[in-house]
């Protein structure tokens, strides 16, 4: 029995000793064999955020998920990001992820910079993301021939990014200069704007018009048809057709009715004599100088900046009809060469999640791209008018066009508003040259 018992106690102190040497190393120090102490790996991500504390917590709050993972953030505008991808990416210095506007998707995945998501991502993407947001960062493309056809047999559909915040513009007011509710119609607007435009200043001798002091601003300038499309809307136009996806044609003939009252009725109340971009409406809208200003939410930071009390109220309408803007969203998208492609697509789904979506409110003041029953899980949104406010213009907004097309769109369109606006030209010849400069610049012919 004693026998017995001394083998027994040998072989357990035999266990021990082993145990003890698989914890410690050549040099008799301890090793740790855990998990936070397997391989780790890098990521490099570009995100707009030229501070860093937000993409700083962001990363803090990855890794508490993914420890293993060492995500490497460099601040890229995120209108810069493709082309830097385009020139960086293939020397292996480009980024794993990378954020971009919403019409850089169809361009990026025609240069092959963009990995599509997995089904099982996109499954849990789609869950919580706003519709608006998948539906723009979803293509239906054939890549053997570079066709985004929606009629082509041989094109899949594949959601390509995740959309982090969605954006579309508002009609800002100044409480302290409008009385009562905001207006709801074009026509209201119009006449008050006779009036205010007329007064006298206080204390002087010059109106408010003739001091550049216009009733309605814009954030940008007037020939921008990011911007004017909420008014071209009212006149049932889009461009590319009623579906924004036939790239043989802008349309611009159509828009006639559009811009007349363009110059007719918005001209002459928002810069008089002036051009297009003679009014600086949101310096004037931050000065407390004007009374209303049209512009998007990468105008709350400064506003709020200036202590302006101001509140969102949705487009106003014309002739009884909706005003609505183009909606779009700022993605993030896995690039399509990336080393690391399980890590980065870890991260984009991670910018989709809760905690992820309250930083980047809480750091950028973005509307968060999620649907609108998950908004409550955000500490803030809902409390925030101004934000509700751009959540509820989105109800009935015009989807940004996708198809690669779209790039050659904005110079003839704002070209198209300066010749009548500044130039006087006439409406149907503005137009006509229009239609013809964008079908040379996409190489379509006259």
């Amino acid at each position: 029995m004693k026998k017995a018992l001394s083998i027994f106690l040998v072989f357990v102190g035999a266990l021990f000793l082993v145990s003890c040497k698989e914890k410690v190393g050549k040099n008799g120090e301890e090793v740790d064999f855990s998990e936070s102490k397997a391989k780790k790996s890098v990521i490099r991500v570009w995100i707009d955020d030229e501070a860093g504390d937000y993409m700083e917590a962001v990363i803090k709050e990855f890794n508490k998920l993914y420890p293993n993972i060492i995500v490497e953030h460099q601040h890229k505008g995120s209108v810069d990001a493709r082309e830097h991808l385009k020139t960086f990416g293939p020397s292996g210095n480009g980024a794993d992820v990378f954020q971009f506007p919403h019409d850089h998707l169809a361009q990026a995945v025609l240069e092959d910079l963009v990995f599509p998501l997995p089904t099982a991502t996109a499954t849990k993407i789609k869950e919580r993301a706003h519709e608006l947001g998948t539906s723009i960062a979803t293509l239906k493309y054939d890549e053997s021939t570079g066709s985004f056809d929606p009629s082509n047999p041989n094109a899949v559909e594949r959601l390509y990014a995740v959309p982090m915040s969605l954006e579309s513009i508002g009609l800002y007011y100044n409480k302290k200069l409008v009385t009562g509710e905001p207006v709801t119609t074009y026509e209201e607007l119009i006449e008050q704007a006779k009036t205010w435009n007329s007064t006298v200043v206080q204390g002087g001798t010059s109106t408010n018009a003739q001091l550049g002091n216009y009733y309605l601003g814009i954030s940008n300038h007037w020939a921008d048809s990011y911007f004017m499309q909420h008014i071209y809307s009212a006149f049932d136009w889009t461009p590319f057709g009623p579906s924004l996806n036939n790239p043989s044609s802008v349309g611009f003939e159509s828009l006639s009715d559009g811009m007349t009252w363009l110059k007719e009725q918005l001209k002459p109340i928002t810069t008089g004599n002036g051009t297009h971009d003679s009014i600086n409406g949101a310096t004037l809208f931050e000065e407390g100088k004007i009374p209303y200003v049209i512009g998007g939410p990468w105008n709350m930071e400064g506003f709020k900046n200036k202590k302006i009390d101001f509140g969102v109220a949705q487009l106003p309408t014309i002739n009884g009809k909706e005003t609505k803007p183009f909606a779009g969203a700022v993605m993030a998208a896995v690039y399509k060469y990336s080393k690391n492609k399980e890590d980065a697509i870890k991260f984009v789904e991670f910018l989709s999640s809760d905690i992820a979506m309250q930083l980047q409110f809480e750091y950028k003041s973005k509307l968060p791209a999620l649907k609108n029953e998950l908004l409550a899980n955000i500490d803030g949104v809902l409390e925030d008018q101004a934000m509700m406010a751009m959540s509820k213009q989105l109800e009935n907004a015009v989807p940004m066009p996708t198809i690669p097309q779209v790039t050659y769109y904005w110079e003839p369109a704002e070209t198209l508003v300066k010749e009548i606006w500044n130039n006087n030209k006439p409406i149907l010849d503005a137009l006509k040259e229009a239609e013809a400069s964008y079908k040379t610049k996409a190489g379509l012919g006259a």
